[in-house]
């Protein structure tokens, strides 16, 4: 009896060691690993339009780089030619030389320049009143170039909102009455897999654009603040030499 007692107590010390070992050993496994492609492919066709905004956010971003910039703005060697021809009072040359130049300064300055040539008895307050509407123009075709980067943030998570309505309609199709059981929840985990992709894919190219948007606006209103003193240095120059 106590024999029996013994092998039974081995024997169930034994089945623990071997079910504590295949535990461990299935814990210690790494999960699956699944690539972008795959995530691209299972959030469907939400999941592809998103994509095609985070190309756009990503150009969008470059352009900006580029064209939202000092030296595309508000050029030192035009800003110092400029100066030369508005403190030599030579209006004439001014108004070529913004006319040869295609940054906002340059329309700016080019506005003042015309009004000057109207009439050379124009004070300062009568030039800066003239420039105003050329000066707000300017302004809002910069706040109007980063408005798309918002655009792109705001359409991404509403996208991902779609692909996260289908890829439930389509998890709750596929477990109507008369499919297997498997297939039931092979189309249960593809409809969740999709929403869960589109979702998390939206958020991330929204969140994305608005923060760089952010960053771009500072950027813009700093740019606004120099194109104004730059111009209105060579105003004043032009208008004192009048």
């Amino acid at each position: 009896m106590h024999a029996l007692l013994r092998r039974t107590a081995a024997g169930l010390a034994f089945g623990m060691l071997t079910v504590s070992a295949f535990g461990q050993e299935a814990a210690s496994a790494p999960p699956p690993q699944i690539t972008l492609g795959e995530i691209i492919e299972q959030g469907g066709s939400p999941m592809y339009f998103i994509v095609a905004l985070s190309f756009v956010a990503f150009f969008l971003i470059v352009f900006y780089l580029l064209s939202i910039r000092a030296g595309a703005l508000y050029p030192k060697a035009f800003l110092r030619q400029a100066e030369d021809a508005a403190g030599a009072g030579d209006a004439d040359a001014l108004r070529t030389l913004c006319a040869e130049n295609d940054s906002a300064a340059a329309r700016v300055i080019g506005a003042a320049a015309e009004h000057v040539i109207g009439d050379a008895a124009a004070s300062y307050s009568a030039v800066r009143d003239a420039v105003e509407d050329e000066g707000a123009r300017q302004a809002g075709l910069l706040w109007q170039r980063i408005q798309y980067l918002l655009d792109v943030a705001v359409i991404a998570p509403m996208v991902g909102l779609l692909g996260t309505v289908l890829g439930m309609m389509r998890a709750f199709a596929g477990l109507e009455v008369g499919v297997s059981i498997a297939n039931k929840a092979d189309a249960l985990a593809s409809g969740i897999g999709q929403a869960m992709y589109t979702t998390a894919g939206g958020l991330v190219v929204g969140i994305g654009s608005m923060v760089v948007y952010a960053l771009f606006r500072g950027w813009v209103n700093r740019h606004i603040g120099q194109l104004e003193l730059a111009c209105n240095r060579v105003i004043r120059r032009l208008v004192s030499q009048g």
